[in-house]
């Protein structure tokens, strides 16, 4: 327990209150007590971590709803917890204080259980410049580092950059940006700037079942000559109230979902974008898009295609190009930017394929369907909740001990897309 009283920000949930300089031997004396409680036994000897877990926050409130993520991890992913918060105020003042716990959680039965450290650390004004260095001393040596940063992208790359040097993958969750747009392309760019960087986004795991759920469609052998012969996407994500959006820590309207969907739609089928501006469309404002992709790069195809026949000659993408278009659905109770739908059409030889898939009555399911001439598919429910919970998103992200190039594809195809 906190029993300070000293003045400053108050942490009653973050354990005691330590001097920065005191925090391996203060955690060295939980140990012990742990140890010495006779119900556990001396299960508590054991120190492990398998990683040193970074998680910046900007606001008290969100480090402390990120503390409560980590009950949730703690049994698959032992880690050294480094919670930050940071205060990137000028005009505060500068100084660094920290508190500790160990936290605990079960592994076969409530005798025999584990625990986890953690120090959570505030630093404001001037010290933030700092903030590499105190990081560095808080982590445990020659384990790898991982580095969550919570809602907005810092105005202060500078920082970002520091931190991104400590760490092994760093992970971003764009949902919860209040400038959707802005933050993706800075995300963007500062991947370009640090190209040793392994960036991952917890948003690309709730895309990911959709991406699964598409290429599903053409696994089937006679739809997959529409695969090369699609002509018509359309995407559609939800925009929400501004209390659900404030439930939800993100802005009323966020389309990166879609866009992640479209570029990476874009990047594995080859797709170029028209050379004509007056084909592509943007309306920020109304989250909507559109592009026509007019040509296809073949080297960049990820299988080997089936050729569409057309007027007795082989081509590579319909005669009328490609339009991608992404709009928004009414108001519904999902979290704001959620995929609404995916509809793509494609015709082979004047014959017209539909396959659809589209959110349910709940934000649980999704039904899809597949209308292709000669072979009829009874529609099917698919069940998109794994996509749901912060912490099974982070639980794949830990399991990363490389680079996500896929992502990181698609994250610089989003950045070109909106330059249009």
């Amino acid at each position: 327990m906190d029993n300070s009283a000293a003045p400053g920000m108050q942490l009653p949930w973050a354990g005691k209150k330590v001097s920065p300089e005191q925090v391996e031997v203060e955690l060295s004396t939980l140990w012990r007590l742990a140890s010495d409680n006779m119900r556990i036994s001396q299960n508590m000897n054991v120190r492990t971590s398998v990683l040193n877990f970074v998680i910046c926050a900007q606001d008290e409130k969100t480090a402390r709803q990120a503390s409560a993520v980590l009950r949730d991890l703690a049994s698959t992913h032992i880690a050294r917890v480094t919670l930050l918060i940071l205060d990137t105020r000028s005009d505060g003042p500068s100084e660094v204080s920290t508190w500790i716990t160990l936290r605990s959680f079960p592994i076969i039965s409530d005798i025999m259980r584990h625990h986890f450290e953690q120090v959570t650390a505030t630093v404001s004004g001037k010290a933030v410049q700092y903030v590499d260095n105190i990081v560095q001393s808080l982590l445990k040596p020659d384990l790898p580092v991982y580095l969550w940063w919570l809602n907005d992208l810092p105005t202060d790359h500078d920082i970002f950059h520091r931190l991104i040097s400590l760490s092994s993958r760093v992970i971003i969750d764009s949902s919860h940006f209040t400038q959707p747009e802005a933050q993706i392309s800075a995300a963007s760019a500062i991947l370009q700037q640090a190209p040793q960087c392994a960036l991952s986004d917890l948003t690309w795991g709730r895309v990911t079942a959709w991406r699964e759920l598409i290429a599903q469609f053409f696994d089937i052998p006679e739809y997959r000559p529409y695969l090369m012969a699609l002509d018509t996407i359309s995407i559609e994500h939800a925009i929400s109230t501004s209390s659900q959006a404030l439930d939800h820590h993100s802005s009323q309207m966020n389309p990166i979902r879609a866009l992640l969907l479209a570029a990476w739609l874009k990047t594995r089928l080859g797709w170029k974008l028209s050379e004509d501006e007056n084909d592509n469309y943007r309306d920020t404002g109304a989250g909507t898009y559109s592009w026509h992709m007019s040509d296809r790069d073949m080297s960049k195809v990820v299988t080997q295609p089936l050729m569409v026949t057309s007027d007795g000659k082989n081509t590579s993408i319909p005669l009328g190009g490609i339009t991608i278009s992404i709009q928004t659905r009414e108001p519904v109770k999902s979290a704001p930017g959620t995929l609404c739908l995916v509809r793509m059409v494609g015709t082979v030889e004047g014959k017209e394929a539909i396959f659809t898939i589209e959110r349910g009555d709940d934000d649980e399911h999704v039904i899809t369907t597949a209308e292709v001439p000669g072979i009829p598919r009874p529609p099917r429910t698919v069940s998109i909740a794994a996509t749901h919970k912060e912490s099974d998103l982070l639980h794949n992200e830990l399991e990363i001990m490389g680079r996500d190039h896929l992502y990181e594809q698609t994250l610089h195809e989003v950045f070109a897309l909106l330059a249009q």
